[in-house]
């Protein structure tokens, strides 16, 4: 959606905010925040969301299974695909625009005109807006790291504390090893909360007990502590109290399953009596745009042949995000062919996440977004050294377009990038 232009020349005055040097630290946050009256503190029930892969998803699926059980819920999220004021939602409602506008002169008053990041800004007017809105439970996800993620404040209620699938990806400022960027992510663990840590692999998981073990919290490990599988088309979590039978996620790819697997270890950690078919319908209510989405309708299908061809988006962008597509376009690929429309950020390792597709897909279209995305040349060289044909476009949707012609019965994926995922979701409306 188009915002207002009201609401986009205040988006394009906040880009500016960020100071000459972004140095990772905590000073500029605590400041403004305390300058506005502590709000973090006042929040109820918080629960952090950390990790590489899969924050939205658990962040979401705690969201439905929450509302499923008629508590309010504020959730913060990052980043957003094309409505800006989704990255606040209370109730599954995006921030109202106007008392956006609100928090955002209340915000600017208290900074002062000191220095200050655009992540550190927003996450205060999040605290701002939840504490107001006095919602049950309060769910942040971390936007780059942990350690010095602006969401790394003094929570007074903190609950529960999720690691999700740490790999490689923000080495320019997390660190260029897994040992230094689990160094990171875990770094907003606090003491006294209850840490679920999702399917980790043993090299992250050997970094993550010795980031944590001096560390007083109850930890609740995927596979040792708590486990999900897959049984004629259900879903069964078990953990030391037993077994439950539950819906499948709507949503696709099995580490959606173990999604919601870590959002209910973490809701019983925190001691909630929850109900078999309100967990079943917050796992089904569960969506996420843009995490390998099937499109089924909206203007997007105007480019293809609807009852023969697939077309997904899904904005994952790392090696491990291209690993999860990759198994997921095998599961269901039967004897059609797999195309990608791809377009990647500078900032992101391309060789690592195509290679994920080197004996899948028959083909790549690929386009640059906009200034800092890789150059088409570029993604046709890699492409090539791991023996795919790709072929430049001027966007997706031309792109999406040929692909039908060219094969009717076609699987066409859009991915590479959240933010050209929003644009063609933003297309689709």
């Amino acid at each position: 959606m188009s915002h207002s232009k009201k609401l986009q020349f205040i988006l394009n005055k906040l880009y500016e905010l960020n100071p000459d040097k972004i140095e990772l630290k905590l000073d500029r946050v605590l400041r403004l925040a305390n300058d506005l009256g502590n709000p973090h503190k006042k929040l109820k029930n918080v629960i952090t969301v950390t990790g590489t892969n899969g924050k939205g998803g658990t962040a979401f699926y705690l969201k439905e299974i929450l509302q499923a059980h008629s508590y309010s819920v504020a959730l913060f999220q990052s980043p957003f695909l094309y409505n800006f004021l989704t990255r606040f939602l209370i109730n599954g409602e995006p921030l109202d625009e106007e008392k956006f506008i609100n928090y955002v002169i209340e915000v600017d008053k208290a900074n002062n005109n000191q220095d200050i990041t655009f992540f550190e800004y927003i996450t205060c007017i999040a605290f701002k807006a939840f504490s107001e809105s006095n919602c049950d439970f309060n769910i942040m996800e971390t936007g780059l790291g942990g350690k010095y993620d602006s969401t790394n404040v003094d929570y007074q209620d903190l609950k529960a504390q999720v690691l999700t699938p740490i790999s490689m990806d923000h080495k320019d400022f997390l660190g260029d090893s897994l040992k230094e960027i689990t160094h990171n992510k875990c770094g907003i663990i606090k003491d006294n909360s209850n840490v679920i840590i999702a399917k980790q692999s043993s090299e992250v998981l050997g970094y993550i007990d010795e980031e944590l073990k001096r560390k007083k919290i109850k930890k609740h490990i995927f596979s040792e502590d708590f486990n999900v599988s897959l049984e004629n088309n259900r879903m069964i979590y078990q953990d030391d109290d037993g077994l439950i039978d539950l819906d499948m996620p709507t949503m696709k790819g099995f580490f959606q399953i173990q999604n919601a697997a870590v959002a209910l270890k973490a809701l019983k950690s925190i001691g909630l009596k929850l109900d078999n078919k309100k967990i079943s319908e917050g796992i089904k209510n569960t969506k996420v745009e843009g995490r390998i989405q099937h499109i089924t309708k909206g203007k997007l299908l105007s480019y293809v042949h609807e009852e023969t061809n697939t077309l997904i988006v899904d904005g994952g962008h790392n090696e491990q995000a291209g690993k999860s597509l990759a198994e997921y376009l095998e599961k269901i690929k039967g004897k059609r062919s797999i195309y990608l429309v791809f377009s990647m950020l500078t900032s992101k390792d391309l060789k690592a996440y195509l290679s994920n597709f080197s004996s899948l897909v028959t083909e790549i279209k690929c386009f640059k977004l906009r200034e800092n995305f890789y150059e088409t040349k570029d993604i046709i060289t890699q492409a090539k050294e791991l023996g795919i044909h790709a072929n430049p476009n001027s966007s997706a949707t031309e792109a999406i377009a040929q692909l039908a012609i060219q094969d009717p019965n076609a699987i066409i994926v859009v991915c590479g990038s959240l933010y050209s995922a929003g644009k063609v979701l933003e297309q689709n409306i």
